[in-house]
């Protein structure tokens, strides 16, 4: 008896630790980001490929969409992925950055 006890409490240790050991923040985005257009593409083309932002913020005054998506493990790589766009005043992109370490979106483009 004191064996099977034992065992669960090792058995339920180890899926709680199974289940900390990963952390998902954000919301999974497309990494295909090369029709993005400076002074061409609008802040609702960008809403409607994207959805809603994960933060807003401002540049020198401009309005700014952040997009990330973040993968922690206790046990293998982090995984981060980064898209800032800025807007001009008339609601067009000014610029976008994007960076990312999922093996899949290094491959593209």
């Amino acid at each position: 008896m004191k064996i099977q006890t034992a065992l669960s409490l090792v058995s339920l240790f180890g899926a709680s630790l199974l289940s900390v050991s990963c952390l998902t923040v954000g919301t999974q985005f497309p990494a295909k980001v090369a029709w993005i257009k400076s002074d061409k593409t609008t802040k609702v083309e960008i809403e409607k490929a994207f959805g809603p932002p994960f933060r807003m913020g401002y540049d020198s005054g401009y309005r700014t969409y952040s997009y990330g998506y973040y993968k922690y493990s206790a046990f293998a790589d982090s995984q981060t992925k980064d898209l800032t766009i800025r807007f001009n005043a008339n609601g067009t992109v000014s610029s976008y950055t994007f960076s990312s370490s999922f093996p899949e979106d290094k491959e593209k483009e």
